[in-house]
């Protein structure tokens, strides 16, 4: 089960909960659920209806909710779910959230702090507690949702690297994997976001995805290719 925001959709919501700070924003999320993964296609920024205690609650009014369900259904989307901001406070329901939230439905709460800094984090209500989704971004690629459980890939964690020890780490790594093996790198050096896929464009291996997670780590998703070595064989002419 994951979270996968658009990165329009992120910039969206997290500018929205930025323009109103140290109010609460909120907003409604559109997209489409598939095997318990959310896709957030679109961020539709609402007013606050609470004006009596905007730095503290929020409220979206039923019109608003229609007015966008009729918009949305119209372009064969749905409402997955409902965002608001945290002014100054972590990203993690109160009381008051669990209060009004719907069972099945998405919720997103940024945080916002001094105006500037953003944290997302985003949950589900069963009913009688929330549950954490992991957030992604999608940069390049998006795989399909039955294949995004990490139990699937051979996990690199590089979070401690700086290029060039990145990419060669990575290609080392690659070398070991069996053909089709998918390799799931976890990284926090930003530069190796351009390095690193350069650093692969010449191997048989294929970037399938390179996303955003919300806990403050890049990931890449590369399947491995035969070996260089391999390759390199199958190149000399076989005698007849």
């Amino acid at each position: 089960m994951a979270v996968w925001l658009l990165p329009i959709s992120r910039e969206v919501m997290v500018e929205h909960c930025k323009a109103v700070y140290p109010n609460e924003g909120c907003g409604i999320l559109v997209g489409k659920r598939q095997c318990d993964h959310w896709f957030v296609l679109r961020s539709i920024p609402v007013p606050n209806r609470n004006e009596e205690r905007s730095r503290d609650r929020f409220e979206i009014s039923p019109r608003d909710y229609l007015r966008v369900e009729k918009e949305v259904r119209r372009e064969g989307m749905e409402i997955v779910g409902i965002f608001h901001s945290h002014p100054d406070v972590p990203p993690f329901p109160s009381m008051t959230d669990a209060q009004f939230a719907w069972e099945g439905t998405l919720n997103i709460i940024v945080g916002v702090f001094n105006g500037q800094k953003v944290r997302i984090r985003a949950h589900i209500y069963d009913g009688e507690k929330f549950n954490e989704l992991p957030v992604y971004v999608p940069l390049q690629g998006l795989l399909n949702p039955e294949d995004q459980s990490e139990g699937n890939f051979d996990v690199l964690d590089l979070t401690s690297e700086v290029e060039p020890f990145v990419s060669i780490g990575v290609r080392e790594h690659l070398s070991k994997l069996q053909p089709n093996q998918v390799l799931l790198v976890k990284f926090t050096y930003e530069p190796a976001l351009r390095s690193l896929p350069r650093s692969l464009t010449l191997t048989p291996h294929q970037i399938l995805q390179i996303r955003w997670n919300e806990e403050g780590v890049w990931e890449l998703l590369v399947r491995a290719g035969r070996s260089e070595g391999e390759m390199q064989q199958s190149d000399f002419p076989t005698k007849q």
